[in-house]
């Protein structure tokens, strides 16, 4: 009988440590998890010029507001009447005119480019998937580049968009439907 206590109060000592460390790192793991999700990358607010001109696949082009993009199309608005493509029949679209730049109370305060900015400083983001464009309105979007990107590339993009604001020069589409190259140049404030 003395045996066996001796055996289970060995036993005991030995393996504590080893449970005492497992609950510590069970009990870490929601913690961990919280701060992960809490880390993920903010959205890149981008804005849309006023114009865009839609290259279509078979030929020939139209041009108004980029008003929709989804993974099932796009639409472009002029003069109250809409046209709905769906992104196969899209080659690119190439943003022209200019840029505002909004106030606190969503005035227009001041435009920042016209049709003959620069694209010096130009990025040029590949295999962005088509969900991680949300369009705003048709002069604001915010794009998800964390899939893209890594997370110095990003942080490096976000800190530039403290102070300037990324205009978008074009979207360009593969083939697949899936994903998109946009070029895009920040402008200062």
């Amino acid at each position: 009988m003395k045996t066996a206590l001796n055996i289970i109060t060995l036993t005991l000592l030995v393996s504590s440590p080893g449970v005492i460390g497992y609950a510590e790192t069970t009990m870490s793991k929601p913690r961990e998890i919280a701060q992960a999700a809490n880390q993920q990358a903010q959205p890149l607010p981008v804005a849309l010029p006023d114009s865009a001109l839609v290259w279509q696949k078979p030929g020939g082009s139209i041009s108004g507001q980029l008003t929709a993009l989804s993974e099932q199309g796009l639409t472009i608005s002029l003069n109250n009447f809409s046209q709905t493509l769906p992104l196969d029949e899209v080659n690119r679209i190439e943003f022209q005119d200019e840029v505002w730049i909004r106030d606190r109370w969503g005035r227009r305060e001041r435009k920042i480019r016209g049709e003959n900015a620069s694209t010096r400083g130009q990025q040029v983001w590949r295999g962005v998937p088509i969900a991680a464009f949300q369009l705003q309105n048709g002069e604001t979007a915010s794009l998800r580049l964390e899939t893209v990107l890594s997370r110095e590339d990003l942080q490096d993009i976000l800190s530039i968009s403290r102070d300037s604001v990324y205009i978008v020069d074009a979207i360009e589409f593969d083939s697949s439907g899936q994903t998109m190259t946009i070029k895009a140049t920040p402008i200062d404030r």
